[in-house]
């Protein structure tokens, strides 16, 4: 390792005496100092090569330092692409530049040495810091610490210790795999964490990588969404997200198998119902696989009562008051004077409530210089007064004495949907039109900004971030946000359309103009204001053209923002009744409705997804246009095909195939007699089904000249009938050349998922022709494109395929494939997978000899196939009770049963080889003697 301090040529003296210093931090931490760049040395080339060498980099600030060409034209760039651990920012003198794009990003600075009362100490406190950076990149964890959602106290947390020592033991011990840190709002749970975590620094107790996420509060609006957590993880372990969030638990998952880590979800109670289960199914998921095994780390969970999550790796930890002790060195560390006696009258009037404390201690503080004895003119409330309407009531005594800019400051940041910075509260006073609360922002220099940032921080109306920004606690966000709604409304807007202004206006971070996941954050932050500022069409203008870019829906093919694009989406429906909000145009309203609906129904939302597709059906039509009325009826088919209502998918897909008449154009025309083939199919009319397919052909020979993305169309599904028909050849040659044109596409998730049914198909026309070890590649093949693509409405339905395939083959395997596809289906209304995979598990446990499972799984699928008369796989359901009636010796009721197969598919036309091959064997059972 080598470090290099950098500083400006007219500083030398300055970097003389922190010199010394960091040559015994090196020595001590066996680290090389990189030298000065020399007299004669080109100056430019010199810092390059340093800067280069360096594994770390010491930064001593002064303003000639910003001022020095040097800093602009070598040292900016090649520090901004370095991480956070890597440099180290020394404050000499106090400088203030907003603007500067290290400072923020590697800050916030210490107090400048030069204006320390002990310069001598300062600097072995500078040193210190710098030799404690090294040793956390020597010792600390190879895939890295982000912290950067859970905020870092001014002040840390105050007793406690038999609470971190439980984190610590929990941290140790290996049979322990989650603990639960549960508390009331404001008790103090994520500062516990926090302050535990900054406590096992450097090494972090020898885990291979730190991450954390913070559950979005409901004062945020939007709505919460456990997968935009998801995505966040894996963000900062430089992993890609999925569209689908459970793909994306899964990839979270098998990291973390590998890997010793510490995963820390703050603040599930958003994503809780009231007797405290989670019902977001991707933090389901994944709290209860990391509870089950953390291989080694520990997943650490803070919530509000009651949350349900038990098992022998689970440990609680509940958060009560805060001990009458520590109460008091509470409020004597926040400067207030009185007795042990006075300050614990004051401790127990806020129920030791940890944030109630820090809050009156710190009003005490400010507005009467410290003196205990002003608690007793304070209005707290009543002893029953619960911790939320008490810090409310304490809130209120700050109004009167915070300054305009003061309380824009906190009202901007309350507005805000992400940790706020500098530059943007600059940019809402600034930007031209400013009025209401916020204006005043304009009248103050950034310097100032700082300087009551830095003053609201070390109280406890305002958090900094890792990153440099500041936020809220969600009691006090909540708390703001109200009050200038309720007296300030029109200020309130006016604040929402600057903070759009800005967003919308950032420049990409690519010089290329290229569009890169963290581009988009700022984005979605445009549209969230732009709704509330009721700035509709620009804030479309933003979803459609570059979020989603056009028809491209490149934020979800490219990037998997799945989560970020739900709420981007719904933040333009009223979330009770799913009715657009605001002024729209048409085709406008159409989109977001077509597009929410498919989004939703992804997802696994079936019964919204129905009420968004319906409503996009009828705008399409009152607004004259056909082809968009045929897309959201064949999306309603589907969603309706998946939710087992075969016939009213049917109807609507009629419906789309006369919308798309209507229309004129190839594309629809095409996708949606393709799907109602496939639902005739599924409903036992093979003839007719057929007769669909050979229309399709007959219109895209004659009409595909100059069109594109429709060349696949209708080959897969084609053959899927034809296997049933018995035409095992015509079908090959069908799944051959629909694979072959559709890999001819982009691979964003719509060519991944057309590829990956296609395989599927061309897989089970090998398995027919008696070409197994080639099918069962493909079989593999296609899941893995499916689950790349994301879209796991298509993915419990390539699963099920797959262990069918691997039923007879490797029993082991098939059942993998099948508890895979369950934990799709379950709880997302597949009832169509959920069908498929009851009778697929029939013939597993057939295989087994298990035959209370098979009888158990194939009542279950026969239910679900009478109800939703899918009568193509209805025969099944006769050969596998043929099967058990020979095994349990019963070959009369045998026989019985293949002969009602076997009339049930002659009715239908099915002729499929692996069906008759098992009648013929069943048909045949004799009477043993």
């Amino acid at each position: 390792m080598q470090l290099f301090l950098l500083h400006c040529p007219d500083d030398d003296d300055c970097a003389m005496a922190l010199r010394p210093h960091l040559d015994e931090v090196c020595r001590k931490e066996r680290v090389e100092m990189l030298g000065a760049c020399i007299a004669g040395e080109h100056v430019e080339r010199g810092i390059e090569e340093r800067l280069r060498a360096a594994t770390h980099v010491v930064v001593l600030v002064t303003a000639r330092l910003l001022d020095w060409p040097q800093w602009t034209r070598v040292v900016r760039p090649a520090l901004m692409a370095r991480r956070r651990a890597e440099v180290s920012l020394v404050s000499w003198e106090a400088c203030v530049d907003d603007a500067d794009e290290v400072l923020r990003r590697f800050g916030p600075m210490r107090e400048p040495v030069a204006s320390a009362v002990d310069r001598a100490a300062a600097v072995c406190a500078a040193a210190r810091r710098v030799g404690d950076a090294l040793r956390a990149a020597r010792l600390g964890p190879r895939y890295g610490v982000a912290l950067g959602g859970l905020p870092s106290p001014e002040r840390g947390i105050v007793g406690r210790e038999q609470d971190k020592r439980q984190l610590d033991d929990a941290l140790d011990n290996q049979a322990v795999h989650a603990v639960v840190v549960i508390g009331e709002g404001g008790a103090g749970k994520t500062q516990l964490v926090r302050t535990w975590l900054d406590g096992l620094q450097p090494a972090y107790g020898d885990v291979d990588a730190v991450i954390s996420c913070s559950i979005e509060d409901q004062d945020r609006g939007g709505g919460p969404y456990g997968s935009a957590a998801v995505s966040v993880l894996l963000d900062a372990l430089g992993e890609k997200p999925s569209e689908d969030p459970l793909e994306s638990v899964s990839r979270l998952v098998r990291w973390v198998r590998e890997r010793r880590t510490i995963v820390v979800l703050d603040g599930l109670e958003p994503l809780q119902d009231d007797r405290g289960r989670l019902i977001d199914s991707p933090i389901r998921m994944l709290v209860r696989t990391l509870a089950s095994q953390m291989y080694g780390g520990l997943c650490v969970i803070t919530t509000r009562p009651p949350f349900d999550l038990e098992g022998t790796g689970v440990r609680r930890i509940q958060l009560g008051p805060v001990d009458p002790a520590s109460a008091i060195q509470v409020l004597r560390s926040r400067d207030v004077r009185g007795s042990d006696e006075q300050l614990g009258r004051v401790a127990d009037r806020v129920g030791r409530h940890a944030l109630s404390l820090a809050l009156v201690a710190d009003y005490l503080s400010e507005a009467h210089a410290g003196d205990v004895l002003a608690a007793d003119r304070l209005d707290l409330g009543a002893e029953d007064i619960d911790d939320g309407g008490r810090i409310q009531r304490i809130l209120s005594f700050y109004e009167d004495r915070l300054r305009p800019d003061e309380r824009a400051v906190l009202g901007v940041v309350a507005l805000c949907e992400r940790p706020t910075d500098l530059a943007t509260l600059a940019a809402v006073g600034a930007r031209p039109g400013a009025s209401g609360f916020a204006a005043v922002l304009g009248e103050s220099p950034p310097q100032q900004h700082r300087r009551i940032c830095a003053r609201l921080e070390k109280t406890a109306l305002l958090l900094k971030t890792e990153a440099g920004a500041w936020d809220q606690h969600p009691l006090v966000r909540g708390f703001w946000r109200r009050r200038l709604e309720a007296s300030d409304p029109a200020g309130v807007r006016s604040a929402h359309e600057r903070l759009f202004e800005w967003f919308r206006d950032l420049p990409p971070r690519a010089s290329d103009g290229t569009v890169r996941r963290e581009d988009l954050d700022p984005l979605y932050a445009a549209v969230a204001h732009g709704v509330r500022a009721q700035r509709w069409s620009g804030a479309f203008e933003v979803l459609h053209d570059r979020i989603r870019q056009g028809e491209r829906h490149s934020s979800l093919k490219l990037h998997g923002t799945v989560a970020e694009d739900r709420r981007a989406f719904l933040a333009f429906f009223d979330r009770d009744t799913f009715r657009l909000l605001g002024d729209l145009a048409p085709s406008q309203r159409y989109w977001l409705e077509n597009s929410a609906g498919v989004l939703l129904r992804a997802q696994g939302e079936t019964s919204d997804a129905v009420r968004l597709l319906e409503r996009a059906v009828r705008t399409a039509v009152d607004s004259g246009l056909p082809g968009g009325a045929a897309e959201s009826a064949r999306n309603l088919a589907s969603v309706h095909s998946l939710r087992g209502n075969l016939t009213e998918a049917l109807a609507c897909a009629e419906s789309s195939v006369r919308h798309a008449d209507a229309s004129g154009e190839l594309r629809p025309r095409l996708s949606a007699r393709d799907f109602r083939g496939y639902l005739m199919h599924r409903l036992g009319r093979l003839h007719e089904a057929r007769a669909a397919y050979e229309e399709i052909e007959q219109i895209r020979d004659r009409e595909i000249a100059g069109q594109a993305g429709v060349a696949h169309y209708p080959f897969a599904n084609h053959a899927v009938l034809l296997l049933d028909l018995d035409e095992v050849d015509l079908a090959h040659e069908r799944a051959t050349r629909a694979l072959r044109l559709i890999c001819g596409d982009d691979p964003d998730a719509a060519s991944l998922l057309n590829r990956g049914l296609s395989t599927r198909v061309l897989a089970r026309t090998l398995v027919a022709r008696a070409r197994p070890d080639e099918a069962s590649q493909l079989f593999e093949e296609a899941v893995s494109l499916v689950r790349d693509s994301g879209r796991w409405d298509h993915l419990a339905s390539c699963l099920i395929d797959c262990a069918w395939f691997w039923a007879a083959r490797d029993v082991h395997r098939a059942r993998r494939h099948l508890d895979e596809a369950r934990q799709i289906w379950e709880g997302r209304g597949f009832r169509l997978s959920e069908a498929g995979a009851a009778l697929t598990a029939t013939r597993v446990a057939l295989v087994e000899n298990r035959l209370a499972e098979a009888t158990e799984q194939l009542d279950t699928a026969e239910a679900l196939l009478c109800e939703m008369r899918y009568r193509v796989r209805l025969p099944w359901v006769h050969v596998f009770r043929a099967q058990l009636c020979a095994l349990r010796g019963d070959h009369a009721g045998a026989r019985r049963q293949a002969d009602l197969a076997r009339q049930k598919a002659s009715a239908m036309g099915l002729k499929r080889r692996e069906l008759w091959r098992e009648l013929d064997a069943w048909s045949g059972a004799k009477e043993s003697s």
